[in-house]
């Protein structure tokens, strides 16, 4: 019988080096490959659904202060969530993608000297931000994790802890009495495996919903205790914040993020089941988290904080040059060499916006791009504190854009009604104390031509009078030239050479000069006769001021 004992014993022992070993293995090549994606913009965990970031974002709003919000409109406007994945591509944690998605759109006018600190550190220190990297990857994705929820909005506890850890020593304690009653204990200890592994079933039925909700915030206190060595800054604040979950290492490793049926993970779930592991976890954590709430938090914006840190520093890794942006008191956005993050071939431009700013141009020359760049520049300088840019200076202010605006069959409202809503938001938002920028490409280009150089008129001029700065692209030489007065004058131009269309994409003082819808349709191979009647009939409106059709026979 003590035969069978030790075997018994030795297969206990053997399973565990074996698990070690699998361990050391999967965790130098996966440093070795995390190694080869710095500095790319390339992704190696899967991403975050943005309705998960979203519904991590409505609890930050409700319980966080901030200043300013990126609305939904001017994120759909600037593209920022293809940039925010791309800035995001580093993290291999939703904690890190959270909290990086919430910087980005609940902007706080005031420096974040830690995140900055964070930042120098990790690309001071390769080896220790590697090492960060495994254990964020250790803990891994998880679409509407609720960890955040649990800590803030914390449930009170259940009080079956001490029939989970009753059952789960059971195993344990007959092994033991193996030496002493080893039919006893061998008894004992067979019976206490079927026991655990149905209860166990029977509980994960019952409990699954608080189990699954649960593990990643019990991954996240373990990940968090495996890091309390590391010395990065405002890693003083993680060991305090940390130690009423001390007891999570112990349950932690259960809960790793599982990616499918490999030897180690069927390991671990069979001794989840005979050990009750999780049911303890669950009920530990619960607790604990009732009774210390603040540190619950605190542990999860230091890890959120770091990992958004990495993933920031690997883009900036990636991009051609950027800046640190410098803050001033009075209205204005000014900066060299700005360009968007989004083009692989980026044409940088300046901006000197201290005033009201009308842009005109041709069709495609770069007027919409230009506003979008600014515009986003404008949210990273004040959000993460870089911008895409030789340098940028600005004051802190919200910023709300009218670009792609477009129809909704679902709430019947048209382009015109569309647009006028969105404009709306931007006058109502001037309620608000504080600086605000303006980025609206063609102002009320859903209606007739009178109309909309009537209300158009109508905006620039009471928007001129109020606490805020706009910048209009349009195509209106009307609008252009009569808002003169009101704001400075800017504006792209192309030329037409051999039948085709060459743009530079830079931005010019004065109003455009040149037009290129009649030349890009010759260049689109229209037929002659359309592309001639239409030079016709626009020279004649230049000299008499009026439309003219003309007569039958005129357009050869």
């Amino acid at each position: 019988m003590f035969d069978s004992s030790f075997k018994i014993l030795f297969f206990i022992l053997g399973i565990c080096v074996v698990i070690y070993i699998i361990g050391i293995v999967s965790r130098h090549r996966f440093k070795q490959k995390l190694a080869g994606y710095w500095g790319s913009s390339n992704r190696l965990a899967k991403a975050d659904s943005e309705a998960s970031l979203c519904e991590s974002l409505l609890l930050e709003m409700e319980l966080q202060s901030y200043d300013s919000l990126v609305d939904d409109q001017t994120w759909s406007d600037l593209d920022l969530y293809d940039i925010f994945s791309k800035i995001d591509a580093g993290a291999q944690s939703s904690l890190g993608s959270e909290y990086l998605y919430s910087k980005l759109r609940l902007q706080r006018f005031e420096a974040d000297p830690i995140f900055e600190q964070l930042q120098s550190y990790l690309k001071n220190h390769p080896k220790e931000r590697l090492d960060l990297q495994v254990l964020f990857a250790q803990l891994g994705k998880k679409n509407y994790n609720h960890a955040k929820k649990l800590v803030l909005q914390p449930i009170k506890p259940n009080y079956w802890w001490p029939l989970y850890i009753l059952l789960g020593s059971l195993p344990i304690i007959s092994l033991c009495l193996i030496f002493v009653a080893d039919s006893l204990g061998l008894v004992l200890f067979l019976t206490s495996l079927v026991v655990n592994i149905i209860f166990s079933a029977m509980t994960r039925w019952s409990l699954s919903m608080k189990l699954e909700n649960m593990s990643y915030l019990v991954r996240i206190f373990y990940i968090a205790d495996k890091m309390k060595g590391l010395n990065f800054p405002g890693h003083e604040h993680l060991n305090p914040s940390i130690k009423p979950f001390r007891a999570a290492r112990v349950f932690g490793s259960v809960f790793q993020n599982q990616t499918g049926g490999s030897e180690l993970e069927i390991i671990l779930l069979y001794l989840n089941m005979i050990f009750l592991i999780p049911q303890m976890a669950q009920s530990y954590i619960s607790r604990q988290i009732f009774h210390h709430q603040q540190e619950a938090k605190s542990v999860l914006d230091i890890l959120g904080r770091l990992e958004a840190a990495i993933s920031l520093l690997n883009y900036k890794e990636s991009l051609p040059f950027y800046c640190q942006p410098s803050f001033c008191e009075e209205a204005g956005i000014e900066g060299k060499k700005l360009y968007h993050p989004l083009l692989s071939q980026p044409v940088s431009n300046d901006v000197s916006f201290t005033k009201n700013i009308m842009i005109s141009g041709d069709n495609a020359s770069g007027k919409s791009t230009y506003l979008r760049t600014v515009a986003i520049n404008a949210i990273l300088a004040q959000s993460l504190n870089f911008a895409c840019a030789e340098s940028l200076n600005l004051a802190y202010g919200s910023v709300l854009t009218a670009m792609d605006v477009s129809d909704s069959i679902e709430t019947g409202d048209s382009y015109f009604i569309a647009e006028s809503r969105t404009i709306k938001r931007m006058l109502e938002s001037l309620e608000q104390e504080g600086i605000h920028y303006f980025f609206i490409d063609e102002l009320f280009k859903g209606t007739n031509t009178l109309e909309r150089i009537g209300a158009g008129l109508g905006i620039i001029k009471w928007l001129a009078e109020r606490h805020c700065l706009y910048m209009i692209s349009s195509h209106d030489v009307e609008l252009v030239a009569t808002s003169g007065d009101l704001n400075d004058q800017f504006h792209f131009d192309s030329q037409y050479r051999d039948g085709e269309i060459v743009f530079d994409y830079q931005i010019k003082e004065g109003s455009a000069l040149t037009k290129n819808a009649v030349n890009t349709l010759e260049s689109l191979h229209y037929p002659k006769e359309i592309t001639d009647g239409a030079r016709r009939i626009i020279e004649d409106y230049e000299t008499s001021g009026q439309w003219h059709l003309p007569e039958e026979g005129e357009i050869v």
